[in-house]
């Protein structure tokens, strides 16, 4: 791979960011309350219930749904006294917690209170996109895995000399994580170089990032990704989701693993009404709890190591190079929300070029050359 000039009047996109929901201890979650009470006997006085309410099962459906507040070991642990138990007691759910999620998490309009692009507003939930991910649905503006980029649902990010070099505000009211994505990638708990927690009340931050380009051969399709090092988004593969990236890809591997070792998969990994992917109840999450196949370590995707994740990922021959430059944040007590910009520092006046030394038809009439000549 190479690096090229770029014009001055070349552009560039900006890249794409995605927001997930985090759990947060000092949150209510009205709506897991009303679930736990829906759960009771409907005939039961509201003092009755307020008796039968079980801290455990919201504590464990608390990390059923927020990923972030799991720990090793503690998946089952609160559930397991309340199952087929003989005293009347309110007992653990066991299965289809994805229900429970959908109702828990904040929808779009709920989450985010402003959007803007280049200091003017935009419609946050016209242009965020939900997306099925490790973590639990998220938010990102610009998916190649849910819009297409002529959709009137792309918005347009472009940053060059004349369009200027970016800048996106957001501002949401729940503790949150964002991250910064090339346009085919998602959010994953194992791939966390470009996450920026957001997690306390009145958080305002700032990331300053720059961005390196990257374009390719046309003759670059012709050479086997392997040879290559690297598959296009659009190029088939066995992932649910419609296209290509390294983040989808090991999404793709450790739903593979959890069904090799347990049979089943967490909720979060079935992408979509069309992935019918086995679902894990509560057995199935306690043997990935066991497994450590949950909230696996970064670690598990060193292929040399023998306990790791199988894992063949190549990246996208369109990733672009993207670095954070420069981070601040701060408190502000005047409000609950959370907000943060995040813009370019500067155009980059390089792009890298990955190019085909020859295609295979060169090489072989290269080859009868030679053989002609003597």
């Amino acid at each position: 791979m190479g690096v090229v000039s770029l014009h001055p009047t070349e552009t560039l996109f900006f890249p794409s960011a995605g927001i997930c929901e985090m759990g947060y201890t000092k949150e209510e979650y009205k709506e897991l309350e009303k679930l736990i009470y829906e759960m009771m006997d409907p005939m039961l006085t509201q003092d009755e219930k307020e008796d039968k309410y079980s801290y455990d099962i919201e504590d464990f459906l608390l990390r059923v749904v927020f990923h972030n507040l799991y720990n090793f070991g503690s998946m089952t642990t609160y559930c397991m006294q309340y199952i087929n138990c003989t005293n009347g007691c309110l007992e653990c759910p066991m299965k289809n917690y994805q229900k429970y999620a959908d109702r828990v998490r904040a929808s779009c309009k709920k989450l985010f209170t402003h959007c803007e692009w280049n200091g003017v507003e935009i419609d946050c939930c016209k242009y965020f996109k939900p997306v099925r991910t490790t973590l639990g649905t998220c938010y990102i503006v610009n998916s190649l895995q849910v819009i297409d980029k002529d959709s009137k649902d792309w918005l347009d990010m472009t940053v060059g000399m004349r369009q200027g070099n970016g800048n996106l505000n957001l501002t949401v009211t729940k503790s949150s994580s964002l991250y910064i994505l090339n346009e085919e990638d998602i959010p994953h708990i194992l791939l966390t170089t470009l996450n920026f927690p957001q997690i306390p009340e009145g958080y305002d931050g700032e990331l300053l990032l720059s961005v390196q380009d990257v374009t390719n051969d046309p003759y670059l399709r012709n050479i086997d990704p392997a040879q290559r090092k690297c598959v296009f988004p659009d190029e088939p593969s066995k992932s649910a989701y419609r296209k290509y990236s390294y983040s989808t890809c090991v999404t793709e591997c450790l739903k593979k693993a959890q069904i090799k070792i347990c049979n089943c998969t967490h909720y979060n990994l079935i992408v979509d009404d069309n992935d019918k992917s086995p679902e894990c109840d509560f057995y199935g999450l306690g043997c990935l709890d066991k497994n450590e196949l949950l909230f696996p370590q970064t670690i598990i995707m060193q292929p040399w190591r023998a306990d790791g994740l199988d894992c063949t990922c190549m990246p996208s021959c369109n990733e672009k190079q993207i670095n954070v430059i420069g981070r601040s944040s701060k408190i502000r007590d005047s409000t609950s929300d959370r907000s943060v910009s995040i813009r370019l520092q500067t155009l980059s006046t390089q792009k890298y070029f990955r190019q085909a030394v020859r295609e295979k038809i060169d090489v072989v009439g290269n080859i009868i050359d030679k053989k002609t000549s003597l």
